[in-house]
């Protein structure tokens, strides 16, 4: 949809494994290239010419996708998990390193305004120094919060999807709060239960770590409640909590921070929502006009990945 709205963007084929979910989405944004079949995405990376290559298929393809679109110097706009694997991740950087190719990681949510002013807040020391962080994300899951074209239900595939809950919420939480706070350096402890779906990996999880600037983190995504979203950060001087499914999303303390400008300004946010999928693909399209990475890039990507795997290297 955010390729279609945008003038300097001409959508020009789309791979499919399935012929009928191709053919209405070619003809919903008139599309004239449709590639269906085992290598639809093969042999669409390879016979047409290509700016742009646009990721969104299951997980295990995103690594495989990303390297042939690199092969042929396309820029990529990846969903996230933009891999499953530490080796997958590798191989991107390594064939990344020589080309001047544009690699953004889908992370939708830094585009949200709300992070922004929270971000100035943070960084104008309104909470002075930053001693702790938590991110609630949950909704009820694949295929009951939104509806998928496909029967197939990869989702809840370890093979094809490469982890659970937290391979597909947690490495938003991670992003906005390395955003936000900077690096996170150690990932200490992990929890998790299979509660509401049958699966073999985690529909319910927390995890514990810690941020190279000492703040203490905590991470809870879940599949098995009511959609709800919070971000709460405590500093030495106060803290704020947002509560993103709320319509009065601001909280915080002490209250002399009312009068502080820049609590004012997230106080007067509008929370967006789909929205900000478009401005994400517009800032991309943007830099690729420009030739001019800028962020979510690669890097955002691979530590969003590299955080979940390191969780997961705790379950045992």
């Amino acid at each position: 949809m955010g390729y279609a709205k945008n003038p300097d963007c001409e959508l020009v084929a789309i791979a499919s494994r399935t012929a009928e979910h191709a053919k209405l989405v070619s003809e919903r944004f008139n599309i004239p290239n449709v590639y269906v079949g085992i290598d639809n995405w093969k042999n669409l990376i390879d016979k047409e010419e290509l700016d742009i290559v646009s990721i969104c298929t299951p997980n295990y393809l995103h690594a495989p996708i990303a390297l042939k679109a690199i092969e042929n110097n396309c820029n990529i706009l990846c969903e996230k998990p933009i891999a499953i694997s530490r080796e997958e991740l590798s191989q991107i950087e390594e064939n990344l390193k020589n080309k001047n190719l544009i690699f953004f990681t889908s992370f939708q949510k830094r585009y949200n305004p709300v992070f922004k002013r929270l971000k100035d807040i943070i960084e104008n020391n309104v909470l002075g120094k930053i001693i702790s962080v938590r991110y609630y994300f949950s909704h009820y899951g694949p295929y009951k919060s939104w509806k998928a074209l496909s029967e197939e239900k990869w989702f809840f595939d370890s093979k094809k999807a490469g982890g659970g809950v937290l391979l597909d919420l947690g490495v938003h939480c991670i992003d906005i709060l390395r955003y936000l706070l900077g690096e996170y350096d150690k990932v200490n402890g992990i929890n998790f239960n299979t509660s509401c779906i049958n699966m073999e990996d985690e529909d319910n999880c927390n995890v514990i770590f810690r941020l190279k600037n000492d703040a203490l983190g905590f991470i809870t995504a879940s599949w098995c409640n009511e959609p709800h979203e919070t971000v709460d950060i405590f500093g030495t001087k106060g803290y704020i909590k947002l509560d993103l499914t709320n319509k009065n999303f601001v909280s915080y303390g002490p209250r002399k921070l009312k009068k502080n400008d820049y609590l004012q300004n997230l106080i007067e946010c509008k929370p967006s929502g789909d929205i900000a999928q478009y401005v994400l693909t517009n800032h991309f399209i943007e830099c690729v006009k420009k030739k001019t990475q800028e962020n979510p890039n690669f890097e955002d990507g691979k530590r969003a990945v590299e955080f979940v795997l390191d969780a997961y290297s705790l379950k045992e």
